[in-house]
């Protein structure tokens, strides 16, 4: 007996291409999340590294390093004793305010103000993303970020600034000492984002376009 041959039709080649590309179109945002997600953490060792740094600098002397510099990894980071030209994808700022607890008070705003149930808080340390290669690079609340001519260049995950999207030069992600509660707070910040925390680290400002 012969056996019938049959291909697909036009139509059902059409169905086809159009289910893959419905789930493309949801897959690829929600991959993109989970590698800027992967990619911020490269900052978090340094987060913690910095934080840990500025305890053990205030036992030692009374205050929170630096007196003058905060913003400037040039002054931080030798009076810390770290190294933070090896990651040019962020550059790292230290926001202290209080004149009891800082060698020298910023007028930077801390990332957000504090939530109801939330511990005073003594300092944040941000980790803002970096797309050029320029010295300087502008951060939330207004802030500017300096660093060193010998900082290494981005390695282009980072957006640029004028782009729109999550992930962007300007955008931070913080570590804030003493931790708030884990969870997303009820109290706006900036770029008018509620932040989430966990252990004391939020991504919100970096993966929110």
């Amino acid at each position: 007996m012969r056996r019938l041959q049959r291909g697909f039709t036009l139509i059902e080649l059409m169905v086809v291409v159009t289910i893959i590309g419905i789930l493309a179109s949801v897959a690829v945002p929600i991959y993109s999340g989970y590698m800027r997600e992967a990619r911020l953490n490269e900052a978090k060792p340094y987060l913690m590294d910095i934080a840990s740094r500025e305890r053990l600098y205030k036992l030692k002397n009374g205050v929170y390093c630096c007196s003058s510099g905060g913003f400037d990894e040039t002054v931080t980071a030798p009076a810390l004793g770290t190294d933070l030209t090896t990651t040019g994808n962020f550059c790292f700022v230290v926001v202290c305010r209080d004149a009891t607890l800082c060698a020298a008070p910023t007028s930077t705003n801390f990332i957000k103000s504090s939530g109801a149930g939330d511990p005073t808080v003594e300092f944040e340390v941000w980790a803002i993303l970096r797309a050029s290669t320029g010295t300087t690079v502008a951060g939330p609340q207004s802030s500017t970020c300096t660093m060193s001519s010998s900082k290494r260049t981005p390695t282009g995950w980072v957006s640029a600034s004028s782009s729109g999207l999550a992930g962007r030069e300007g955008r931070a992600m913080v570590y804030r000492y003493p931790p708030p509660p884990n969870g997303r707070d009820t109290v706006t910040g900036a770029n008018g984002l509620r932040y989430s925390w966990v252990e004391g680290t939020s991504t919100t400002n970096a993966v929110v376009p």
